[in-house]
């Protein structure tokens, strides 16, 4: 074995520890960048999933740009069709909420004037139910006891629900509008970003860096788009049901159903609240076969549906992906439903890379020993 030169190990030395401290430095801004962005990183987390989602489609609509067209439409279009999904929703149940309004005070008025009568199924209930309708006859189905009541409610509280409602409003307008400029910022220069984010894992990590990031960035969009475009499958079929049945407020209950089934086991609450709304109103049959109906529909979008569009990008159990469905949304919000699974999955990622990098040195390591034993048998 020949010794280096002094003078090639000197060098050796000072670009290694170069190399650290150039390490060290890129850590220290990353991280003092990471503290000053702090209050937007939820913000930007929301906008690399929907851009990774996105962008098959964006890679799509780009190829098909005629050549001298403005680059920047495109990115907007997209930014702004993404916007115009998110608000359509919210817009048709505030619509809903401002006709619900009117319909609420003209009640508020009549049960002053004229109490609030039982409900024939309280009677029913069982064990306590003839308690509970005796009560609502004295407290509630006289005017004068409806108007106690009534009065009694705090107009205080009321009010400062109402502010607390207003603060929440405009946070969360800010919040979408920093997201879908984040959004076109990433859709537009998405190329080089890419670029930049496999030349840096592949300098880090070699080949499985780049290799990480695609598979990574491949759980991320099957989370997304399999999750969303089952949930919207489910709660469109789900509310032609609502609308069969006579559902109280179909649209409401089918926009929260697609809400809630973005939740595992979440969309079996929605249109389980809305059969219970059918069984105390007196229409039993409607009440079973609506629930009926939504269970097959749950269980077929979750068992077959979902998995056919997810594929193998996430190769995770249920349990796992339960978890990290669950613990993703306690940790970054909603963002979190499609982030946690793909963090979880990228766990597993690393764990198998790791375990398949360390085989080799097993396998030498168990034929040395076989080696050793054989030559001892022989001695």
């Amino acid at each position: 074995m020949t010794e280096r030169p002094p003078a090639e190990a000197e060098a050796a030395a000072a670009d290694k520890a170069r190399a650290v401290q150039m390490r060290l430095l890129v850590a220290a801004i990353t991280l003092a960048s990471l503290f000053v962005a702090r209050s937007f990183l939820l913000e930007l987390a929301w906008a690399v999933t929907l851009a990774i989602a996105l962008w098959p489609l964006y890679r799509q609509a780009l190829a098909r740009r005629k050549h001298g067209g403005p680059p920047v439409l495109i990115p907007l279009g997209f930014t702004l069709a993404t916007g115009l999904v998110v608000m359509m929703p919210i817009a048709l149940v505030a619509i809903e909420a401002a006709r619900d309004s009117e319909a609420a005070v003209q009640w508020l008025n009549h049960a002053q004037s004229s109490g609030i009568p039982a409900p024939a199924w309280i009677a029913q209930v069982p064990m306590v139910g003839p308690r509970l309708a005796a009560w609502w006859q004295e407290n509630l189905a006289t005017p004068a006891g409806a108007s106690a009541f009534i009065g009694g409610l705090d107009t205080n509280s009321a009010a400062g629900w109402a502010r607390a409602a207003a603060s929440q409003v405009a946070s969360r307008s800010w919040f979408f509008a920093v997201t879908l400029l984040a959004l076109f910022v990433i859709l537009r220069d998405g190329e080089r970003l890419a670029a930049t984010a496999n030349r840096m894992a592949e300098h880090f990590y070699g080949p499985f860096g780049e290799r990480f990031l695609e598979q990574v960035a491949a759980a991320v969009r099957a989370a997304v788009n399999g999750t969303i475009l089952v949930a919207i499958g489910e709660g469109t079929l789900i509310g032609i049901g609502y609308w069969v049945t006579d559902v109280p407020r179909p649209l409401l209950f089918t926009i929260a159903t697609i809400a809630f089934a973005l939740l595992p086991l979440g969309a079996w609450a929605a249109f389980g609240v809305a059969a219970a709304v059918l069984f105390m109103q007196g229409s039993t049959a409607a009440a079973i076969g609506l629930f009926l109906f939504g269970a097959a529909v749950m269980l077929t979008g979750d068992n077959f549906v979902q998995p056919a569009l997810i594929g193998n990008s996430i190769e995770l159990p249920f349990l796992w992906t339960f978890i990290g469905a669950f613990g993703g949304l306690e940790a970054f919000g909603i963002v979190g439903l499609f982030l946690g699974p793909a963090l979880l999955a990228a766990m597993f990622m690393v764990w198998k890379e790791w375990l398949g990098r360390d085989e080799p040195h097993k396998r030498r390591w168990r034929l040395r020993r076989a080696l050793q034993r054989k030559r001892a048998a022989a001695g």
